[in-house]
């Protein structure tokens, strides 16, 4: 028997909502070659994930890839592992969700002629209640980082194994994936790593390396597809690893077939290790990537790195604020709909992870991926009747006031300037209010914490960085409140555009982030707030277009009261306009809406952009446009405000 054993997995997603050119794209570079050349080697063994939302594009585009997949797990190359079938973060889901998750994908596996035991632990998001959902689901077996095991206070030398992990009386197997092989392949020449294997061997048969990683590393990420595929890494990678004297490629399950897990381990909370700097607040992670470095310069970061942690990933719920509100949306209908069979596919895509966090991809700051499940929350609340209520529903200690209308859901937070939060419209499926704050991250100063590592290959998307284009530089602004539709100012009569929409101006009184007193009374919101000489009043109405605000304001200034509004395919520039009203045609977004006034005024409109990174450098996205309507107010003043769906 060979002494070094090696398991080669990957993980295969394509993200809910993404455009219809990635998903081909992806599968042209990276997954259909990659399937095609290891047809080539019969003695090369890989563990496949492929993740719901590809499956089903797949199935409908690429069906000769399925019947690939089929072929090969006939001739036992391939072992099918599940997660999620949409690709929900499973620690972030109700069991009864995780449960009907898995097995949804468990039944795909089925059809490809295969019964999955193991489980693809999606971003490696590991939290110890886990294991009770995981047996339920028939799963004997995940596959975790070596950072949740070196966490757990385990030498390094110790992880070439599985152990076992319990929970309250059960118990599941954990192997650990091997960091260095996550770095070296396939970013290094495929001689490394079969010099990394080769050192391995002590004699012990049943020490196991393992490597599962992104399968987008073979052909879409940067550099790779030439590196991979057309300078030939990946065959002779295959053909060599399987011929190797040495190294013997097995599947999870044959490993277990013919050794025993290690023993028992507990295993923290925990996700990879650039997770853990992704997930802190961003000063806290400026911190920490400066404290990593510091480490790295004293030649001690190696030693102590096991002592060195982040965040963990739920930490992105308090991060991002409109990503912890759009989940606990979700959870609140998964709960009204967990008997309604029709309702129940819709939350589960809502459930999809990549839309409500943010790392080295897009993630949150990609408006067409919280689109996606927005349009999934509001179909399947709208299988059961909500009414109108008041409660916390985020969970931020503050109650929201809820109100179905006849088309539209509408949310309020007195708490933050009385405004409204989400406007999500049932028949077009689209929150309006689905707007991201501008809000300053770490690598806009500082880059990444990440192992080092040099040689000939090409540069993961971790060790790229490149600076800020000056053009981009000078248009960054952050905000001060997270962006609402209806937020109330005085400002000072001299207050410019620019001064405005850069956030580089002091107001006579900002009522935006104040809370204000409430009372809902016949499906009519009437909210209030008074301080010094300043006051404001606003009546809120649902209508069957959307709705209208009658506001009574008293004081002295530019009384400014900003919408806004998540256009995403729009492209607009700053601009000062007059009259009573705009209308706007988002067609790839939310379409067409207009917001009247039954007064003329000044009205300033600019896009809200972030900053964020991706595999693809840096991205100066547009979240939405602001849209505020100026009214000089020299004691008191009246008017209304109505948003019309068109």
């Amino acid at each position: 028997m060979k002494a070094v054993k090696f398991i080669f997995g990957i993980h295969n997603h394509q993200l809910l909502g993404n455009f219809g050119w990635v998903f081909e794209n992806a599968y042209e570079r990276a997954y259909r070659p990659f399937l095609e050349t290891l047809e080539e080697y019969p003695n090369m063994k890989v563990g496949v994930h492929y993740s719901g939302p590809l499956l089903e594009w797949i199935a409908e585009h690429r069906p000769e890839h399925i019947e690939l997949l089929r072929d090969l797990v006939r001739r036992g190359q391939l072992e099918i592992m599940v997660a999620g079938f949409y690709e929900p973060v499973l620690a972030s889901i109700p069991e009864e969700d995780r449960i009907e998750q898995i097995n949804l994908l468990k039944g795909f596996a089925k059809r490809l002629g295969y019964d999955s035991k193991g489980l693809w632990l999606t971003e490696r998001v590991w939290e110890p209640e886990l294991v009770g959902a995981l047996k339920k689901a028939g799963i004997e077996y995940v596959i975790v980082d070596d950072y949740h095991f070196l966490s757990a206070g385990l030498p390094k030398e110790d992880l070439y194994w599985p152990y076992y992990t319990e929970n309250n009386g059960e118990s599941i197997a954990v192997f650990p994936i091997d960091e260095r092989l996550r770095y070296l392949i396939p970013f290094r020449s495929f001689k490394r790593t079969l010099e990394y294997l080769h050192s391995l061997d002590d004699g012990d048969e049943s020490k196991v390396a393992v490597f599962h990683d992104d399968g987008e590393k073979f052909g879409v990420w940067p550099g790779t597809y030439e590196w991979v595929h057309e300078k030939g890494w990946l065959r002779e990678f295959f053909d060599e690893v399987s011929s190797d004297e040495k190294i013997e490629v097995l599947l999870y399950s044959e490993y277990l077939s013919k050794f025993r897990p290690r023993g028992l381990v507990y295993l923290p909370i925990a996700s990879y290790f650039e997770m853990s700097e992704w997930s802190l607040p961003a000063e806290q992670a400026r911190l920490f990537v400066e404290f990593v470095n510091w480490l790295r310069a004293r030649g001690v970061f190696e030693r102590y790195r096991v002592f060195v942690r982040g965040g963990i990933w739920k930490n992105f719920f308090f991060k991002y604020p409109e990503g912890n509100f759009m989940h606990k949306r979700m959870l609140m209908v998964s709960k009204l709909v967990r008997n309604n069979p029709k309702a129940r596919r819709f939350i589960l895509r809502a459930q999809c992870n990549d839309a409500y966090w943010h790392g080295i991809f897009g993630g949150i700051y990609l408006p067409h991926l919280r689109r996606a499940v927005w349009e999934n929350i509001i179909r399947a609340n709208t299988f059961v009747s909500t009414g109108s209520f008041v409660g916390d529903i985020d969970f931020d200690g503050r109650d929201e006031v809820f109100i179905e209308g006849e088309n539209f859901y509408y949310v309020f937070k007195p708490g933050l300037g009385g405004s409204l939060v989400e406007l999500s419209s049932k028949n077009k499926l689209v929150n309006y209010a689905d707007t991201l704050t501008r809000c300053y991250e770490h690598y806009h100063s500082v880059g990444s914490a990440v192992p080092e590592d040099t040689g000939e290959g090409v540069e993961s998307i971790h060790e790229l960085s490149e600076g800020i284009p000056e053009d981009v530089r000078n248009e960054i602004a952050y905000d001060s409140v997270r962006r609402t539709l209806l937020q109330d100012r005085f400002l000072k009569p001299k207050t410019t555009l620019d001064a405005f929409r850069l956030n580089r101006y002091d107001s006579l009184m900002d009522f935006s982030n104040k809370p204000y007193g409430y009372s809902l009374e016949d499906g009519k919101l009437r909210l209030r707030r008074s301080e010094s000489e300043f006051s404001v009043v606003k009546t809120f109405k649902p209508t069957d277009e959307g709705f209208v605000v009658e506001y009574s304001v008293a004081g002295c200034g530019t009384f400014a009261v900003e919408l806004n509004v998540a256009v995403h395919s729009v492209m607009e520039s700053p601009e000062e306009l007059h009259g009573s009203g705009i209308e706007v045609n988002d067609r790839y977004a939310v379409g067409r809406f207009s917001i009247e006034l039954d007064s003329e005024a000044r009205i300033w409109k600019f896009p809200v952009k972030t900053l964020s990174k991706s595999e693809r450098g840096w991205d100066f996205i547009q979240q939405g446009v602001s849209y505020t309507f100026l009214f000089p107010v020299e004691g008191t003043r009246s008017f209304s405000v109505a948003f019309r769906e068109l």
